[in-house]
C-alpha cells in the first residue's frame, strides 16, 4: 500500500449505504471513526429503551419493521437532512456517554486482553488497512482506520473481532460471544472533524475517570500532517 493520506468525504462521489440496526455509509478512500464494544457493555433495559425510541421516531416518518430493505432506505433518506442528522447525533452522543459508565464485566481492563486486541488492530496495518489512533477502554474501543481500496470496513473490523475474541476469552476464562456484533462507524468528513475525533480518542480515558492501568492509547504519526 502507498503512504496513507487523509481524504475528506466527497458528497458528489459514490456512496454505499447498508443497514443492520444502524445505517452505515461507505466511500472509497475515506477514514472512519469506529467504536466496537463488548457484548454486555450496554445494559439490556437501556438498549431496549433506545430501540423503542428509535422505532417511535422512525414511525413518525412512515418507517416501520414491515418495509422492505429498499423501501426502508428510500424513506430514511427522504427524511430532511437536518432532522435526520440531529437524531443520529443524539443517538451517537448518548451511546458514547453510556459506554463510559463501564457497564458489564469489562474484560479489557486486563492488560493481557488489551495487548491481544492491539495485535489484532495492527495485524492488517499496511496491507488491508492503515491503523490510525485508537484507545482501548474497559468495555469498548475507538479506532480511526483507513481501509485499503476495495477492502470493506466491515471486513476489517470483523477480522479484528475474530482474531481477538477467542484469545481474550481464554485469557479471562470466559466463553460465549465477546463482542457486540454491530459496530458504530462514521466517515470522517473533513480535517476539522478528524482532529475532533483524535482529541476525543485521546481524552476519552480522562473523561471516564480511568486510571492509567485501565486503558491503552495509541497515536498514529501518519495522521499528523
Amino acid at each position: 500500500m502507498d503512504r496513507p493520506q487523509f481524504v475528506p468525504f466527497d458528497p458528489s462521489a459514490p456512496v454505499r449505504i447498508y443497514w443492520r440496526n444502524l445505517p452505515h455509509w461507505r466511500q472509497e478512500g475515506c477514514i472512519y471513526f469506529v467504536t466496537f464494544r463488548l457484548a454486555d457493555s450496554i445494559p439490556v433495559d437501556i438498549a431496549r429503551a433506545w430501540t423503542a425510541e428509535r422505532k417511535a421516531w422512525l414511525k413518525c416518518w412512515g418507517i416501520d419493521d414491515g418495509l422492505s430493505r429498499s423501501d426502508y432506505r428510500r424513506r430514511y433518506l427522504a427524511i430532511p437532512h437536518g432532522q435526520r442528522r440531529a437524531f443520529e447525533r443524539l443517538e451517537a452522543r448518548r451511546f458514547l456517554t453510556e459506554l463510559d459508565n463501564c457497564h458489564g464485566r469489562c474484560e479489557l481492563r486486563d492488560p493481557r486482553a488489551r495487548e491481544t486486541l492491539i495485535e489484532a488492530l495492527h495485524f492488517q496495518d499496511g496491507q488491508r488497512a492503515h491503523c490510525g489512533d485508537f484507545v482501548i477502554m474497559p468495555n469498548h474501543g475507538h479506532w480511526l482506520v483507513l481501509p485499503a481500496l476495495q477492502v470493506k470496513l466491515e471486513n476489517v473490523v470483523g477480522s479484528v473481532k475474530r482474531h481477538s475474541s477467542g484469545e481474550i476469552n481464554k485469557l479471562v476464562q470466559r466463553s460465549g460471544m465477546l463482542w457486540q456484533k454491530e459496530s458504530f462507524d462514521r466517515i470522517v468528513r473533513d480535517r476539522r472533524e478528524l482532529e475532533w475525533y483524535r482529541a476525543y480518542i485521546e481524552g476519552n480515558p480522562r473523561a471516564a475517570c480511568l486510571s492509567v492501568d485501565e486503558y491503552t492509547y495509541y497515536r498514529a504519526d501518519w495522521l499528523d500532517e
